[in-house]
């Protein structure tokens, strides 16, 4: 998932800034918009309290703005568009002096020491495109006047000490979201029924938080453009989201591993959930893992899509056999059924499987011998 973010985050900071290029006014306005983004930048300096890499050397009076190490301006030299300290390591306080820089389209501070709150301020730049804050010392909850950021294709946030609910209100103005990643902070509550707002969603990742309650029916609303949905490691409940993934047709990602889900009539039927993923045709990973989920391996696993590349069932309360209907994943790499209650032989149609690169059963209660075949996958 690392890869796919990275790879999406790269296309949109292109998209974000090759559309922001141009800008209209009157040449002295902009220019004395440009002296104030030089005197909110130099402002912003002060506030650093430590610069290990020396990146902030050449941002003094002397050197013009548009050179400052990690600031774009556009082409034409009167607004500063992105700014861009990733992997600096500079450390001090989110000042709110960067709302002064009224022009910019994206503010990416990945991987440094930030701390404090993340300034409400934020709100002033009308213009953003992408807010990007991940891997950093940020505390307190997410402002809800960030809802007035309208032009938001990106914004994550993850490793922080974020605290709180999700605003509702930050979904309520998100026509241009695409992508939405909180995770690994300290978030509680539910998740907002407004996210359902987003249409143009790509992606959600909000893994390693204290969410509680349930997936959000209103994900159906997205459903023509949400390939992603990383909820692991939080307080979910409720039965497996067979309603809402089966409205999915482009997810090619679920992970849900790591929640207080229960499968169908009181944690005893897996089937009705399994029928509703074969709806999800592109499907290339399902992480259902350490749920105590109940019931059998239904025949229908063999209808799911095949791009499916893992399967994590590791850590549930599942019984039974393996179906030999497995054997139509074709593309299946990986498959982790461990730690379950599974029992008798182990089939050898998992040997047709002949892409798979790693297989997990131990710790269950199968008899017999394991197939000779499965020695000969390649």
């Amino acid at each position: 998932m690392a890869f796919v973010r990275t790879v999406l985050l790269l296309l949109l900071q292109h998209l974000v800034l090759t559309s922001g290029f141009a800008v209209s006014g009157h040449h002295r306005h902009l220019h004395h918009s440009l002296l104030t983004d030089k005197a909110a930048l130099l402002a912003f300096r002060k506030t650093v309290v430590h610069d290990p890499y020396s990146r902030l050397a050449n941002w003094n009076e002397a050197v013009e703005v548009c050179n400052f190490t990690g600031v774009t301006c556009d082409r034409h030299h009167h607004r500063v568009l992105k700014l861009n300290l990733t992997n600096s390591e500079l450390t001090g306080p989110l000042s709110p002096i960067i709302s002064n820089l009224t022009g910019l389209r994206v503010l990416s501070l990945v991987q440094n020491h930030f701390f404090g709150i993340i300034p409400p301020e934020l709100s002033s730049l009308r213009h953003l495109r992408s807010l990007q804050l991940d891997m950093n010392n940020l505390q307190g909850s997410l402002p809800e006047s960030l809802s007035l950021l309208s032009n938001l294709t990106v914004i994550t946030a993850t490793n922080n000490n974020l605290k709180g609910e999700l605003p509702p209100s930050l979904f309520s103005n998100c026509t241009s979201l695409r992508n939405v990643d909180l995770s690994y902070n300290f978030l509680t509550g539910k998740i907002p029924e407004e996210i359902g707002n987003c249409a143009c969603l790509w992606t959600i990742n909000l893994y390693n938080n204290q969410f509680t309650g349930q997936l959000p029916v209103s994900l159906t609303n997205i459903s023509i453009e949400l390939y992603n949905i990383d909820v692991e490691y939080n307080h979910l409940s409720g039965e497996l989201p067979a309603n809402i993934i089966g409205k999915l047709p482009q997810l090619s990602f679920l992970h849900l591993s790591y929640n207080h889900m229960v499968s169908h009539n009181n944690n005893t039927n897996l089937e009705t959930f399994f029928i509703a993923l074969a709806n999800c045709t592109v499907l290339e990973e399902l992480e259902l893992a350490g749920m105590g989920l109940g019931g059998s391996i239904p025949s229908s696993i063999g209808r799911l899509s095949t791009k499916l590349k893992s399967l994590m069932l590791h850590e549930n309360q599942i019984y039974g056999s393996i179906p030999s209907d497995i054997a139509n994943l074709s593309a299946l790499a990986v498959l982790n059924l461990t730690s379950n209650s599974l029992n008798g032989t182990i089939s050898a149609e998992i040997s047709r499987l002949l892409l798979l690169e790693q297989l997990f059963l131990s710790h269950n209660l199968f008899t017999g011998a394991i197939p000779v075949a499965l020695g000969q996958l390649p």
